[in-house]
Order: C-alpha cells, then structure tokens, then sequence
C-alpha cells in the first residue's frame, strides 16, 4: 500500500475513535470507564503523529518543505508523552 493511500485511512480511523464512542455516550447515556477513554485518545494521537510522519517523509523525498508535518509530529508526540506519564505541569 502506497503512503498516499495509507495517511487518509490513518486520520479516518483517528476520528472515527474519537467520534464513534463519543455518539455511543451521547445516544445511549452510558459511560465508558477511565482507562478505555484514554487508550482511545492515546491511540487516536499515536495514528495521527504515524500519519504525520510519513507525510513528512515523502515531502522529504519530493523535495518539499516538511516543517509543518514535522513541528506537528513533534508536538504530539510531546503531548502523547505527557499523557502516558501524566506529568502535570
């Protein structure tokens, strides 16, 4: 599978785990316990930062600019840490 094809089914399926449990509470009236929310979330980033990181890979290749996907892999990853580690600032 080719990374053009790959990035949109990696946010798609982060959005879907954020989206999907978020109408089952809002329609149902049921909770999800703590732990299953944050694997979700811890996921959902983890998906995004992959999907970033290959788009900085093949800009790399074309030669295009690649700061952008980058700093927002970056910065994720920062966030991601953060969570797994529940450091409070």
């Amino acid at each position: 599978m080719k990374i053009n094809a790959l990035n949109p089914v990696l946010y798609i399926t982060s959005l879907l785990l954020i989206i999907i449990p978020t109408i089952i509470v809002l329609a149902s009236d049921t909770k999800f316990s703590s732990t299953f929310s944050y694997i979700v979330i811890n996921s959902a980033i983890a998906l995004i930062i992959i999907g970033m990181s290959l788009t900085a890979l093949q800009k790399r290749r074309e030669g295009e600019t690649i700061s952008y996907h980058v700093g927002g892999a970056i910065g994720l990853s920062i966030v991601l840490v953060i969570r797994l580690f529940e450091i409070s600032l």
